[in-house]
């Protein structure tokens, strides 16, 4: 089974409304991949997420609940991005092995987080590793692996390359600092490491770098592997 599995933050689809022209264009720009038979999609929860997370923190409603409830913002971002495609899930799967089955019977499995303490990358490279991809594309609101927050700091220096490890290191360093910018957290990188995934992070909003991925292995941004 050649199949690739693709982490689509939740910042790509979902800020104030869903940016359902990128959807359309994405699910377009995936039907068109000749290269791949496969698709696993990880949908994150973006601003939908946040804003029950932010206003209920207020209340001091703990963190269990709090990721129960960013769980379920990203099955309805999945399932809004399912009606984007033929030949996919109806039913979005709650679990890895669900989405494994699933796999089989159809072209595209569209999916969102399973439990508390994993996030969507997470998901993304437990996926990855379950069905067999090589290939991870994390797609993110940046353009690749940075130093530093490039929003915030014009000295950001950006990374075309890194190996697990040092990508481990740097999310470690980021995750911990002050400002953090954590473009993976541990736990995926990790899960990739083992499995031998290569992940390509990537700026999402470009449909370019997909097909440059999935026809050439080639991306703008940063590779770890």
């Amino acid at each position: 089974m050649n199949s690739v599995v693709i982490s689509l933050g939740g910042s790509i689809i979902s800020k104030d409304r869903l940016n359902l022209e990128l959807m359309e264009k994405f699910s377009e720009t995936m039907k068109s991949i000749s290269t791949y038979d496969k698709f696993g999609i990880v949908v994150g929860g973006g601003k939908l997420a946040r804003t029950y997370i932010s206003d209920l923190k207020k209340y001091k409603v703990n963190d269990n609940i709090l990721d129960e409830i960013g769980i379920n913002a990203t099955r309805i971002n999945a399932l809004a991005m399912t009606t984007f495609f033929d030949d996919v899930n109806s039913k979005i799967p709650t679990t890895i092995n669900d989405a494994a089955e699933m796999i089989h019977n159809y072209r595209y499995v569209v999916m969102g987080g399973t439990e508390p303490g994993h996030t969507t990358d997470t998901v993304s490279t437990l996926l990855a590793e379950r069905i067999g991809s090589r290939i991870l594309i994390n797609a993110t609101s940046v353009d690749g692996v940075y130093s530093a927050d490039p929003k915030t700091d014009s000295g950001a220096i950006k990374y075309r390359e890194l190996s697990y490890n040092d990508a481990i290191s740097l999310s470690i360093q980021n995750s911990t600092g002050a400002g953090a910018n954590v473009f993976m957290d541990i736990t995926s990188l990790t899960i990739a490491k083992r499995a031998g995934i290569e992940i390509f992070v990537v700026n999402g909003f470009n449909l370019n770098e997909y097909k440059n991925i999935l026809y050439n292995k080639k991306c703008d941004g940063t590779v770890i592997h």
